[in-house]
């Protein structure tokens, strides 16, 4: 899982970015990059920052959240690629269809 954070140096995207540096650690993911350049962000589609990025998705964008929130974001994206890998039969194998 890729965890991105987008804002330059204002005071909440630097600490949107610092919290999703303990949301990743709580939850045991890589430390996420911050990128602040306006031409990558704008690259996302993200006109307002702070914004949060998991695996090349906005999932937020113009508000900071806090670690709870972010914690919950990368939750949400665990369980749906957990659920991606259960067969379609139900006994495990790797059958997807």
């Amino acid at each position: 899982m890729k965890l991105i954070t987008l804002g330059a140096c204002c005071k909440k995207s630097k600490q949107n970015h610092e919290n999703a540096v303990i949301a990743a650690k709580n939850c045991g993911i890589e430390t996420p990059i911050n990128i602040a350049d306006t031409m990558e962000i704008m690259k996302y589609g993200v006109m307002s920052t702070p914004a949060i990025v998991i695996d090349g998705k906005v999932v937020a964008m113009g508000r900071m959240l806090s670690v709870e929130q972010i914690e919950s974001l990368i939750k949400g994206k665990m369980a749906e690629e957990d659920s991606a890998k259960v067969c379609t039969c139900g006994c495990g194998c790797q059958n997807k269809g």
